[in-house]
């Protein structure tokens, strides 16, 4: 599962949601609010000052790039099947 965590004020996140939104990936999104008391305790404990930043199953990834690269290579092999 892949989770961005931004806000609605911030200027980077609303970009990042217009390029997943754009390449049809944002279906596969959980939005979280950074404002939000899950979204306050989620960068805290990974200890993340700026946002956007993104999860995937857990694992932080900073980049909206990698966030592409991953969607891109699941829906690859959601299409094409296998591992390669």
């Amino acid at each position: 599962m892949f989770q961005m965590i931004g806000a609605e004020w911030c200027d980077k996140c609303r970009q990042a949601k217009k390029l997943l939104q754009e390449r049809g990936f944002w279906d596969f999104i959980q939005y979280i609010d950074y404002d939000s008391p899950e979204g306050k305790e989620i960068a805290t404990k990974l200890g993340v000052e700026k946002i956007p930043f993104f999860l995937e199953d857990g694992k932080l990834l900073h980049y909206i790039g990698e966030v592409l690269h991953r969607l891109n290579e699941k829906r690859i092999k959601q299409t094409y099947g296998g591992e390669n």
